[in-house]
């Protein structure tokens, strides 16, 4: 006797279920330590100053918080030096501490 096989194909009619993707940004927010990164203060020849807001919002994440060395490529004196101008750019009111701040004319101060 000769052992036949049931071939059986499977459609399934149930719904699969919702797996999130992962966020496309945070891909490109990876580390690679084969890149390297030139600091923009020593490339510039300038150094992180309170009042030069302009230079300093760009270090700033869209929460308002202070983008990390390994993403920005600064180097280590430079980013203590970046961290202490936004620090007191933020304590005299220059920059918002957070997203949704008010200033000391009572008005938001969204960029």
């Amino acid at each position: 006797m000769t052992e036949e096989k049931k071939v059986t194909t499977t459609n399934n009619t149930e719904p699969k279920p919702n797996i999130p993707k992962p966020n496309m940004a945070l891909k490109n927010f990876k580390f690679n330590p084969r890149r390297n990164r030139i600091c923009f203060f020593t490339d510039q020849g300038i150094i992180p100053d309170y009042r030069d807001t302009n230079v300093i919002s760009k270090f700033l994440s869209p929460t308002k918080q202070i983008i990390s060395a390994r993403k920005t490529g600064t180097t280590a004196k430079n980013q203590r030096l970046l961290s202490t101008a936004v620090k007191r750019a933020r304590y005299l009111g220059l920059l918002p501490y957070t997203v949704n701040h008010k200033g000391l004319d009572g008005n938001w101060m969204v960029n």
